[in-house]
């Protein structure tokens, strides 16, 4: 896990999706399609909070985790930057596949974007990451 950490803290992951912008841009059409109209959503792998960000203003409530520290610290800074703090519930640094400090059945979406979405099939099936997820809804 410290090669991931140290990766991410060499370079600006913030202005990522400006520099690769058509990424993002599909990424939100897609979120937004399938997302409910509302609710909690869990952006797990956030890195520095871009679409946690973009999620915040649509008036979802919004909690974010991710690996390396300084992102975390990094999209707090950027959600009280945008007066945004009223929509996180909380950021959370931590393994996307490591979410027991969650309750069960809180969110009524989740995301798993970047590089944690290769690994998606290990995640998602994790016990603790179904059962974080809201049952028949």
């Amino acid at each position: 896990m410290d090669e991931i950490i140290s990766y991410y803290n060499q370079f600006d992951e913030w202005g990522r999706p400006e520099r690769e912008p058509i990424e993002f841009k599909v990424n939100w059409h897609y979120i937004k399609k399938y997302l409910p109209e509302d609710g909690h959503v869990l952006d797990n792998g956030a890195g520095p909070g871009k679409y946690s960000m973009e999620l915040a203003k649509e008036g979802y409530t919004v909690t974010l985790s991710d690996l390396t520290p300084r992102l975390v610290e990094l999209a707090r800074s950027k959600a009280n930057e945008m007066n945004l703090n009223g929509q996180f519930n909380d950021f959370l640094v931590s393994d996307a596949k490591e979410l027991s400090m969650l309750e069960e059945d809180q969110f009524d979406a989740s995301l798993m974007l970047g590089p944690y979405r290769m690994k998606m099939p290990e995640c998602r099936q994790s016990k603790n990451y179904i059962e974080l997820q809201k049952r028949g809804e």
